[in-house]
């Protein structure tokens, strides 16, 4: 077997991070590639895939001799929890049991990188200072961002590894079973009103319509991991990490509208979440009608998300200027093209309609 520089294991396979990283990291000529979740992959990988329950403390015993060969753990975990002070409970014990557990296996182990983002900044309670910069004083707010970062800080104090945090915002790119993702959303919405012949309108407010925002996708993020798993100087570091350009969504919209052939009309208010649970039954018609994968309106997309992120009604998004000081050259992206990307990526698996 040809020998590989380093030796991944990416927690939270199934995520849209996991999912891609995992394609990603495995076609570095320099990775071998581990992947884990509780619950068996959604996509077909050439990784070694890894059962673990992360709630159990002892979960990676049965796999030691596998995992002591990790040099450098990629976590992109989490679990929900109503309760903000559950959830980051919830979300610290996994990680204090994968990093409690690895340390006793892992000899060769480098790095933890882990991915944080907008919450970082408060960009869940609504408004915070823009560009967000990694310097930024924290909420008072529970948040288990604070408190993974303060554990790994201080588990890592003295040992062999080191640690590094990821923000990205808003993260686009392909992935199914994972319905927190904008393009979806925007994908089987406009799909939607493109089935109906009805104008596909911003469904948030007024304001929102025109905030300054920005996101990230899957490929840039992808390569920032790489890159900051890679290079020493990125040690006990934070990164905000985005696609590089800003947009308003008045600008964005029409262009969404072309490439799906429908039209746009002025925003008009309302909840996602509230209306189109209703058009479950349509899309098992448009289903069958267009020979989609058999993918639940569920399985696709969260309507509550898309009721958040289109009534942001001030600017939202980061100073990426850190990572590009420190060497990380990728974040030229043009948001609106991506986009279009990741649209035929859906329509190409079949996941959307090709009109």
């Amino acid at each position: 077997m040809k020998y590989k520089k380093y030796t991944a294991l990416v927690v939270g396979g199934n995520g849209i991070i996991g999912r891609n990283l995992t394609k990603h990291l495995s076609c570095q000529s320099n990775w071998n590639v581990m992947v884990t979740s509780r619950s068996s992959l959604h996509y077909e990988t050439n990784a070694t895939f890894i059962a673990l329950d992360l709630n159990k403390a002892n979960s990676l015993e049965q796999y030691h001799q596998k995992l002591q060969e990790v040099t450098h753990i990629f976590y992109a975990a989490y679990t929900e929890k109503q309760d903000p002070y559950e959830q980051t409970e919830a979300n610290l014990l996994l990680l204090k049991n994968l990093v409690f557990g690895i340390e006793k296996i892992a000899n060769q182990l480098q790095r933890i990188l882990f991915i944080q983002g907008g919450k970082a900044y408060g960009a869940h309670l609504g408004f915070y200072k823009t560009p967000a910069l990694e310097t930024d004083l924290r909420s008072i707010t529970p948040n288990f961002y604070y408190d993974q970062e303060d554990f790994l800080k201080e588990a890592s104090r003295g040992s062999h590894w080191k640690w590094t945090a990821i923000r990205p915002d808003i993260v686009m790119g392909f992935t199914v079973k994972n319905p927190m993702n904008m393009v979806n959303l925007l994908a089987v919405y406009a799909s939607i009103c493109k089935e109906e012949n009805i104008p596909m309108r911003f469904p948030g407010s007024i304001k929102a319509y025109q905030i300054l925002a920005n996101v990230t996708h899957t490929d840039i993020l992808c390569k920032a991991m790489q890159w900051a798993a890679e290079h020493a100087e990125t040690e006990n570091e934070i990164f905000n990490i985005t696609n590089g350009d800003v947009f308003r969504w008045s600008e964005l919209w029409p262009k969404i509208g072309t490439f799906f052939g429908v039209a746009v009309a002025e925003p008009q208010t309302f909840s996602l979440r509230e209306y189109m649970p209703g058009k479950s039954k349509l899309w098992k018609t448009m289903i069958k009608k267009y020979n989609l994968k058999p993918y639940d309106l569920e399985a696709l997309v969260q309507w509550g998300f898309g009721d958040f992120i289109f009534n942001v009604e001030t600017d939202a998004f980061q100073d990426v200027n850190k990572a590009r000081r420190f060497g990380f050259h990728e974040m030229n992206g043009n948001t609106e093209a991506k986009l279009m990307e990741t649209f035929k990526e859906l329509q190409l698996e079949k996941i959307i309609p090709t009109f």
